[in-house]
């Protein structure tokens, strides 16, 4: 009878290296092809994990050396044998991707089987030897059987993929709620970490029983929040019993910084319920090689970013305001792109692989189905609260998790539909138009039905998206004056209207200048534009104008009783924050 896949995994700090040894047995004998992983769910894109093996070597069971060849970007094919044992090295030290690829610093490291050779033939369970530096101590998740010091045995190698294995030296800290223990694990520490680190558990914890209330419960034993302070770090990665998440450096002294990090944790916890365990198909059995393609992430990521404000906003994290804020904020970014009025929040998702990260032009051909689908998720639930049988997004999902959760290859963009409507046509009717057609988010319209008084402006737009920093043009609007002028992506602005380039002079100058000259750089040429801004329309304000009535749903939607508003009270719009980044359209 075969065994478990065997991997031993030694930890080299002084080369920032993995060396690894995996044994299979009870093979056919035929050649054998080992990958490693092309991908992994929560991060939708290729990537070249295979890239850092080397001293790929293999031999049988009497200890007779096997041919080794590289097939293609990740895998290499060994000669055939019925037991195999395949030894090579995995370099592992990029900070900002340790959160997909690991990360094996001087004094710990994150383990993370994107490094390991798998093959994809072979199922069955994997059993994990670790071999760690003297004085090094291991953190594992839950969800793997223990076998021994530092050895563990995995269902599948998706469990183990599934799976960030912390060694070193850390700071761990645990609480427990609800049946269930919290493992929060500080990978290093930052200004104000004696002081400041219980009150952000504390506030951690307020997430985890908004989450308990949601769902009922905790569907694991214990749940490990592994953190960094790197700047250089850019994490967030959701897993079945654990989340990686790199906390800005005044997380803990800066209280705008702290309730940011909150909302990342808020996000990362909802996915140990929302893909995680629930999963959209056909990521129920996901190719780790091929690629897995799914039409619902509207759900799985578009209902999860949407919580992350609600829950923070019933955690006392967030106020309503700042949710509201956000509401419009991500809705005037969405509309504002031609790709808003082209592409399908179903389409978005199906495309994840191409449009995950920004590009060049992205404006013009790809939305975000995170912020789509948090906008169509704030529909939903306002149009459930308000229908003809009134319930809430909150018992719908809870509900549809019950159903669909640990089932085959995942649940469809149509069983969410007939799942989440609370058997109204109507609300199932709008949710297919909100994802399947383009351009049809209803976020002015609902704001409306909660008693607040959307009001527009028509503003002047050159249709230019800067980058975050520097003078770089990133994006424009292909329907704009800009983007129809013969500016491109990547034209840096060296003046406008004849002074040295600055943001705030561009803004002013759209804002208030018929005419605009700007002169850029592109590679070694000197070119120069007129452009006239044009007027679009935009929302400028929210203000207050509903009933007692109306007041009682926004109390219970963000868990907020004494929530009140003065007749015609504004809402400030100034808040908006999305780790994909801010996009505005000058």
């Amino acid at each position: 009878m075969a065994q478990p896949a065997r991997y031993r995994i030694a930890v080299n700090p002084a080369t920032h290296e993995l060396e690894c040894e995996l044994k299979l047995d009870g093979l056919s004998g035929a050649p054998l092809l080992l990958q490693t992983p092309s991908w992994v769910p929560g991060a939708y894109g290729f990537m070249k994990y295979g890239r850092d093996l080397t001293e790929v070597k293999a031999r049988d069971g009497a200890g007779k050396p096997l041919s080794v060849e590289r097939v293609g970007w990740q895998g290499f094919k060994v000669e055939g044998a019925r037991e195999l044992t395949v030894s090579f090295k995995a370099y592992a030290f990029d900070h900002a991707w340790g959160e997909l690829s690991g990360l094996v610093g001087h004094e710990n490291a994150m383990l993370l089987a994107t490094r390991y050779l798998f093959a994809p033939e072979v199922a069955g369970p994997c059993l994990v030897e670790y071999q760690l530096p003297k004085g090094w101590e291991l953190h594992h998740p839950a969800g793997a059987a223990v076998r021994g010091a530092n050895t563990f045995e995995y269902p599948s190698f998706a469990a183990l993929l599934d799976t960030p294995v912390i060694a070193g030296r850390f700071d761990l800290k645990t609480r427990s709620l609800g049946g269930a223990k919290f493992h929060a694990l500080f990978l290093d520490r930052t200004v104000g970490f004696d002081s400041q680190i219980e009150g952000f558990l504390d506030d951690l914890m307020k997430l985890a029983e908004q989450c308990r209330a949601f769902f009922g419960g905790f569907p694991f034993p214990a749940y490990s929040f592994i953190f960094t302070f790197n700047p250089l770090a850019h994490w967030g990665l959701e897993h079945a019993n654990a989340t990686t998440i790199a906390l800005g450096e005044n997380t803990l002294i800066d209280p705008t910084e702290r309730a940011r990090a909150l909302r990342v944790c808020a996000h990362e916890l909802f996915h140990a319920w929302n893909v995680c365990r629930l999963k959209p198909a056909p990521l129920g059995k996901p190719d780790f090689t091929h690629g897995s393609f799914p039409e619902a992430l509207w759900v799985s990521e578009g209902l999860t970013r949407y919580y992350e404000f609600v829950l923070c906003a019933r955690a006392g994290i967030y106020t309503p305001a700042q949710v509201l804020s956000n509401l419009v904020n991500y809705f005037q970014q969405l509309s504002a792109f031609p790709a808003y009025r082209r592409v399908s929040l179903i389409d978005s998702s199906r495309a994840t692989f191409l449009n995950h990260n920004k590009f060049p032009g992205s404006v013009n051909t790809t939305i975000d189905y995170y912020d789509a689908g948090m906008l169509a998720a704030f529909d939903l639930d306002v149009a459930l609260r308000l229908g003809k049988k009134p319930t809430t997004l909150d018992a719908a999902f809870a509900a549809f998790f019950r159903d669909f959760a640990g089932k085959g290859d995942g649940f469809t963009h149509a069983q969410a539909v007939e799942g989440l409507c609370g058997g109204d046509s109507e609300i199932a009717a709008l949710i297919r138009r909100e994802v399947e057609e383009p351009g049809n988010l209803a976020t002015a319209a609902t704001l409306e039905k909660l008693g607040f008084k959307v009001g527009w402006e028509e503003a002047p737009n050159l249709g230019i998206v800067m980058a975050e920093t520097g003078a770089a043009i990133a994006n424009l609007l292909d329907d704009s004056p800009a983007g129809s002028c013969g500016l491109a992506p990547g034209d840096e602005i060296l003046r406008v209207n004849g002074y040295a380039f600055s943001a705030k002079a561009l803004s002013w100058l759209v804002a208030h200048e018929s005419s605009i000259r700007l002169e850029v750089k592109r590679g070694h040429q000197a070119l120069a534009f007129e452009i006239a801004p044009r007027k679009r329309r935009r929302i400028a304000s929210l203000r207050w104008a509903g009933n007692d009535s109306q007041l009682g749903h926004l109390r219970a939607w963000l868990g907020r009783p004494e929530l009140g508003f003065a007749p015609d009270e504004a809402i400030p719009l100034s808040a908006y924050e999305n780790f994909h980044g801010i996009q505005t359209a000058l």
